[in-house]
C-alpha cells in the first residue's frame, strides 16, 4: 500500500509541475491478484471511471442470500480510456477479503483474424491489457503483446459452432476460445462470440455481430 501511495504522489507531482507524461504499465499494480482498492485507484489514474455506477457495484459485491451464501463477488467498472469514445466494461471477480482473483474486459473488435499492428490497435487490446496487467508486464511493449497473441494464443484457440435456431433466418453462433495461456505470471484467456442469421449452411457475413473479451487470473 505504501508503494502505491508513492505512485499516486509521483503522478500528482508530475501533473502539478505541468510535465506531460502518461502513466504506463510499470507505474501501477494492475488489476490481477491485487487488492480491489489498489486496482480501482490505478484505473482512476489511467482512465475515466463512471463513479456513480461503481458506487452501486461496490455496495453489491459482498451480497449474501438468506442462507448466508455469498452471491456477490463481482464488481463491474464502466471506464473510458484516453483516445477512445467507446466505454469498456471491466469485471473484477473479488474474494471475500476484497482481493481480485480474476479480471475481464471487452475489446472493441475480434482479433482472431488480426495480423498487422494497426488492426490490433483498433481493438484496443494493448490499451486495456496493460491497465489490467500493470507492472507485472511493465517491460513488455505493444508489439510484444501482439506477438504473444499471434504466436501463443492463436494456436490454442478452439471454435465451437452452435445452430441456435433453424430456418431461412435461423440464428447461428461461433464461440472462439483460448484459456490459461501463461503471460507475465498470470493465466490469459480470450473469447470471441460471433452471431449471425441465415440458412443452415450460411457462414458469418456482413450482418454478423462480434463480442470479444480477455480475461486474466
Amino acid at each position: 500500500m505504501r508503494r502505491w501511495r508513492g505512485v499516486v504522489l509521483a503522478l500528482a507531482v508530475i501533473a502539478a509541475a505541468g510535465v506531460v507524461r502518461a502513466a504506463g504499465p510499470a507505474d501501477g499494480p494492475g488489476c490481477v491478484q491485487v487488492t480491489l482498492n489498489d486496482c480501482l485507484q490505478w484505473l482512476r489514474a489511467t482512465a475515466t471511471v463512471d463513479e456513480s455506477f461503481l458506487a452501486n457495484a461496490l455496495q453489491r459485491r459482498q451480497v449474501v442470500d438468506v442462507n448466508g451464501k455469498r452471491i456477490g463477488g463481482i464488481v463491474t467498472v464502466y471506464a473510458r480510456l484516453p483516445g477512445h469514445v467507446e466505454p469498456f466494461v471491466i469485471l473484477l471477480h473479488v474474494t471475500p477479503d476484497d482481493r481480485i482473483e480474476r479480471a475481464e474486459s471487452n475489446l472493441l473488435s475480434n482479433i482472431v483474424s488480426a495480423r498487422t499492428e494497426d488492426v490490433y490497435d483498433r481493438s484496443a487490446f494493448y490499451d486495456i491489457a496493460w491497465r489490467l496487467l500493470g507492472r507485472r508486464c511493465g517491460a513488455s511493449t505493444k508489439l510484444d503483446l501482439y506477438r504473444f497473441f499471434e504466436n501463443s494464443v492463436k494456436p490454442q484457440i478452439k471454435q465451437d459452432r452452435q445452430d441456435v435456431a433453424n430456418g431461412l433466418f435461423g440464428l447461428h453462433r461461433v464461440v472462439s476460445h483460448a484459456a490459461a495461456v501463461p503471460l507475465c505470471g498470470v493465466a490469459f484467456a480470450y473469447t470471441n462470440l460471433t452471431e449471425w442469421r441465415g440458412g443452415a449452411s450460411s457462414t458469418p457475413g456482413a450482418n454478423a455481430t462480434n463480442f470479444s473479451s480477455i480475461g486474466l487470473r
